[in-house]
């Protein structure tokens, strides 16, 4: 089963044209320049995600095949999000379940 995240409670952020800026709750800004981490956390700020979820997304929104292993690089990313306190894992939403 796949581990879902959501953006931690206590985070700010905003887009505009350099990136997403992140303010963790420590004041440590974060800024996401890349287009593929940029629609990571606009999934995101969405709703929880999946990390089964995200990487089919990416998959599909940038036309990047199997053979490419995306689902390394997320994990990595979101790890790191997480490691930060921006992130945090939650349980799977009761609308989620199937």
């Amino acid at each position: 089963m796949s581990q879902w995240f959501q953006i931690a409670d206590d985070v700010f952020f905003d887009e505009n044209v350099e990136g997403i800026f992140i303010l963790s709750e420590s004041g440590e800004v974060f800024v996401l320049e890349d287009d593929v981490s940029k629609a990571v956390w606009n999934m995101l700020a969405d709703s929880a995600q999946s990390l089964d979820e995200m990487c089919q997304q990416i998959k599909l929104k940038f036309n990047i095949g199997d053979e490419d292993h995306v689902e390394d690089d997320i994990r990595d990313f979101v790890t790191a999000l997480s490691k930060i306190g921006v992130l945090r894992e939650c349980l799977v939403p009761a609308d989620r379940i199937s």
